[in-house]
C-alpha cells in the first residue's frame, strides 16, 4: 500500500477494533500510538493494530530495520530516550541566541568534534523548520509552545506504534508490548499535557525529520481531536 494510499484511507475513516477494544488506562497507552496509527490505516484502540503480515513487514523492515525481537528493542528504546537527552536543551538556547550559537554550542556541548557536528546539525534544522511550523495555523501557538513540547510526540508516538507491530509479528510477548507502551505513555506526559499538544508535537517532529509540507499530517491530527469516531475526541488531558 503507497504512501498516499494509506493516508487517503487515513483521512476517509479512522480504524477501530470493535472486538478487542481497549479502555481506560490500556487505551491511553496505545493511543500515544494514533498519529502513526492513523497514518498507517491501523486500529487506534488495541495492542494488534489490524495490519497485514506483509505490511507490517514492509514497515518493519523497510523503514526500521527490524528483523527480530533484539532488532525491535534496540529501536525501541533509541526511540523512548531521545528526549532524555540534555544536551537538546543546549541547542535550543542556541536557536534562541543564534548571534552567539557558535559560542553556547561549543560551551555547553561535549567537547569532542563529533558531538560538536552532531549538535549543529540538530540546530540547523531548528533553524530551517521551527519558524514554518509555528506559522502553521493550528499547530503551535508561539515558539514557547513548541519548546515545551519539543518533539516528543513524534519520538514516543513513534514508540508506541512500533511496539504494537513488534508484537503483531511476534517479536514481542504482551507483557513487553505493555511495558513499551506504559514507558511511551510516561514519557509522553513529561513534555505534553492535552492531546493537541501530542498531535503538534508529531506534526513538528515529522518536519524535524522530513522538512516541508506536513499538510496531510495536520489534518490527520484534527481528524483524530475532532472525528467522533476517534477515540481523543473526548479527551483533552493526556
Amino acid at each position: 500500500m503507497s504512501f498516499l494510499t494509506k493516508l487517503f484511507k487515513a483521512f476517509s475513516d479512522l480504524q477501530l477494533n470493535d472486538k478487542q477494544p481497549l479502555h481506560g488506562e490500556q487505551l491511553d497507552f496505545v493511543l500515544v500510538g494514533s498519529m502513526y496509527a492513523a497514518q498507517q490505516s491501523a486500529y487506534l484502540n488495541s495492542y494488534t493494530t489490524g495490519l497485514s503480515e506483509d505490511e507490517l513487514r514492509e514497515l518493519l523492515e523497510e523503514y526500521w530495520d527490524i528483523y527480530s525481537n533484539e532488532d525491535g528493542k534496540e529501536v525501541l528504546a533509541s526511540l523512548i530516550e531521545r528526549n532524555t537527552d540534555p544536551y537538546l536543551s543546549v541547542v535550543y538556547e542556541a536557536y534562541e541566541h543564534n548571534e552567539r550559537y557558535v559560542e553556547i554550542l561549543k560551551s555547553g556541548l561535549p567537547g569532542d568534534e563529533d558531538s560538536f557536528q552532531q549538535y549543529l546539525q540538530i540546530y540547523r534544522k531548528l533553524k530551517d523548520v521551527i519558524p514554518e511550523v509555528t506559522a502553521q495555523d493550528g499547530v503551535f501557538e508561539n515558539y514557547a509552545a513548541l519548546k515545551k513540547t519539543k518533539d516528543a510526540g513524534w519520538n514516543y508516538g513513534r514508540a508506541s506504534f512500533i511496539a504494537r507491530c513488534c508484537f503483531d509479528m511476534g517479536y514481542l510477548s504482551e507483557n513487553e508490548l505493555k511495558q513499551y507502551l506504559e514507558a511511551s505513555y510516561l514519557g509522553l506526559k513529561k513534555f505534553c499535557t492535552t492531546w493537541k499538544e501530542y498531535t503538534s508535537s508529531y506534526v513538528y517532529g515529522r518536519a524535524l525529520w522530513g522538512g516541508s509540507h506536513n499538510e496531510g499530517m495536520i489534518s490527520i491530527g484534527e481528524d483524530l481531536l475532532s472525528n467522533k469516531r476517534s477515540p481523543l475526541r473526548a479527551k483533552v488531558n493526556i
